[in-house]
């Protein structure tokens, strides 16, 4: 049982987290992970400056802009997709995990179990075609979460390059 309070609280802060860094938030913009985001920060931090407004403003214009919200939804929705696929394929390999478990002697660990589920293919069939469900979401999860993560990017990014054009913001180095 403890097993699947984990697997089920994971991806619900996995969620929160994506939500998170795509809705924007003022300590990622103002305490960055990576020297490349300590530019972007900076950038962003002076796009904000020269046109008069705080961080904060420009994070709710974000999250006021019609686009961005729909596109947040989409993100959004497919990950959801995703997410219910996995959930799928962990339930029915936890209903296999517990054959595996009861076919063994009392006491057996995990690791025991996860041995017994891999030796017999033919007793347990769907077990490998559920761990590579369950490893091609995990991945398509990943992919996801990039590419959202680079559309937020490239949408600071084009909003900066826009204030450069009309000459409010001088060019960050």
């Amino acid at each position: 049982m403890r097993y699947m309070n984990d697997r089920a609280v994971a991806p619900l802060g996995a969620v929160l987290c994506v939500c998170a860094c795509l809705v924007g938030c003022e300590r990622r913009e103002s305490v960055p992970s990576a020297p490349a985001s300590a530019d972007q920060s900076a950038a962003t931090s002076a796009v904000s400056r020269a046109e008069g407004r705080s961080t904060t403003a420009t994070i709710e214009e974000r999250v006021h802009d019609p686009a961005y919200q729909k596109q947040l939804k989409e993100f959004g929705q497919e990950r959801t997709r995703i997410l219910q696929r996995r959930a799928v394929a962990e339930r029915r390999m936890a209903q296999l995990r517990e054959r595996a478990k009861a076919a063994l002697p009392s006491g057996a660990t995990d690791a025991q179990v996860e041995a017994e589920l891999e030796a017999n293919p033919t007793k347990y069939r769907a077990w490998r075609e559920l761990v590579a469900a369950w490893k091609a979401s995990v991945a398509e999860e990943e992919k996801l979460l990039a590419v959202a993560q680079a559309a937020v990017a490239r949408r600071i990014s084009r909003k900066e390059t826009g204030s450069r054009a009309r000459g409010s913001v001088p060019e960050v180095k």
